[in-house]
């Protein structure tokens, strides 16, 4: 009787792929935790953040890795299906090494959003919770929003420029978030440090979902006086005179 031999695997055929895959999922994987330590402690510590703009500045080849690690995972899957129709199994290490891939790849297309979903207790308690929760409104982030005010930010809360969480979400043409800060309480009316009501806002912005919603909810044009400027012939003197 002819001896039938197992079906070897390719694990060992695929030691290049595998060898080119490590060193991509390393430095995606420091990329991936400097990113998530910005959009965690770092912002609850400092508040809103220009993720990565730091890397980009004095490490800008760092975002070479994800790249990297996207082709490289592309290349697996291809190997992987072909290995699939010819019935060829993988190695422990190919299985191991394309989890990893597949893991850290998929840190990247995590948003922002999904953070402070997360650890809404933590980032409520952050010194710049009012500054985030606006930030999110001009964002959309509707359910970010409710998670501030249900963990007791003031929904009259103002960043550091004065803008309130309304005055965001009109300029962002928001309607879902007007709507929710509107139920609970949010003062359509509030002006800012430069004047202007979210309505206002909302009309420099030309946000007509924004405008109308407003308009509907009772909401007022208020805006910022102009500034009244000299005639171009007029000579204006040291101690603010004209003549």
């Amino acid at each position: 009787m002819e001896e039938i031999k197992p079906t070897p695997t390719n694990g060992d055929s695929l030691s290049f792929l595998i060898a080119f895959g490590m060193p991509a999922i390393f430095f995606a994987t420091l990329l991936a935790a400097r990113l998530t330590w910005e959009e965690t402690i770092l912002t609850i510590e400092q508040g809103p953040q220009m993720v990565g703009w730091t890397i980009a500045h004095i490490f800008p080849f760092m975002f070479l890795a994800p790249l990297a690690l996207a082709f490289w995972f592309l290349i697996a899957v291809i190997v992987l299906i072909a290995s699939l129709i010819r019935r060829r199994p993988l190695s422990p290490l190919f299985w191991s090494t394309f989890a990893a891939g597949a893991l850290v790849l998929g840190l990247f297309f995590v948003p922002g959003e999904f953070w402070q979903w997360a650890f809404i207790g933590s980032f409520a308690r952050s010194p710049h919770a009012a500054d985030l929760m606006v930030t999110d409104a001009a964002e959309g982030y509707t359910r970010t929003v409710r998670g501030y005010l249900d963990h007791g930010i003031p929904v009259n809360a103002r960043e550091y420029d004065g803008s309130t969480a309304a005055h965001a979400a009109a300029v962002g043409g928001n309607v879902d978030v007007l709507n929710l800060l509107t139920g609970r309480g949010a003062d359509l009316n509030a002006v800012g440090s430069y004047g202007d009501s979210p309505l206002n806002a909302a009309i420099e912005m030309k946000r007509t979902s924004a405008i109308a919603f407003l308009g509907a909810h009772g909401a007022k044009n208020i805006q910022h006086p102009k500034p009244v400027l000299p005639p171009a012939d007029t000579t204006v003197t040291v101690d603010g005179t004209s003549k």
